[in-house]
C-alpha cells in the first residue's frame, strides 16, 4: 500500500462486509493488524478458518453489521505491538502477544478501510460513521456501479478524493 501523506506506512486494515475474509487475509502481510466485519456468521467462521489455514495471525473477524464496527464497545483480539493501540486487555497465547482493542481506537492516520458492500451499497448510517472515524484511506469495491456512485458522492462530500476507478 502507498504511504500516508505524512510518509507513514499504513498499519491497520478494517475490512467492512468482509465475507470469508478475502481482502483482510490477502492484504494481511502489508498491515500490522487486520479486522474484518461481516453480518453472516457462517462467513465469519470461514474467514477465521481461512486465516488459520494460511497461518495468518494478525487478522480478527467479527460477526456484526458494518454499522457496528466503529462504535462497538466489544474489543477484538489481535496480535499487536504494545505501543500501537489503547489496549482493553493484554495476554499471551502460545507465546504470541495478543491484545484486546477497540476498532474505533485504531490510528486513523495509518488505517485503511476496505468497503465491499452488497448490491444495495452502504447504509447512510455506515457512511456517517465512516466520516466520523475519518480513516486515512477508503478503498471501495462494488458489484453495482449505481450504488457505488451514490456512496462515492457521500465520500467526496466528506473530503475524500476519488483517485482511481476501474
Amino acid at each position: 500500500t502507498q504511504k500516508s501523506p505524512a510518509g507513514e506506512d499504513m498499519t491497520h486494515l478494517i475490512d467492512c462486509y468482509c465475507g470469508s475474509g478475502l481482502f483482510a487475509i490477502g492484504s494481511s502481510s502489508s498491515f500490522d493488524v487486520c479486522v474484518g466485519i461481516e453480518v453472516n456468521d457462517k462467513a465469519v467462521e470461514e474467514a477465521r478458518e481461512n486465516a488459520a489455514l494460511n497461518g495468518i495471525e494478525n487478522c480478527a473477524f467479527v460477526s456484526a453489521s458494518a454499522e457496528a464496527i466503529f462504535k462497538s464497545n466489544n474489543p477484538v483480539r489481535v496480535k499487536t505491538n504494545k505501543n500501537d493501540l489503547k489496549q482493553v486487555g493484554s495476554y499471551e497465547i502460545n507465546d504470541i502477544e495478543t491484545s484486546e482493542v477497540l476498532v474505533g481506537d485504531f490510528p486513523r492516520d495509518t488505517t485503511v478501510v476496505v468497503v465491499d458492500p452488497p448490491r444495495k451499497g452502504c447504509s447512510e448510517e455506515f457512511l456517517e460513521q465512516l466520516d466520523e472515524y475519518k480513516p486515512q484511506r477508503v478503498v471501495y469495491m462494488s458489484c453495482d456501479p449505481a450504488t457505488q456512485a451514490r456512496d462515492a458522492k457521500f465520500l467526496v462530500s466528506y473530503g475524500y478524493e476519488v483517485v482511481s476507478i476501474q
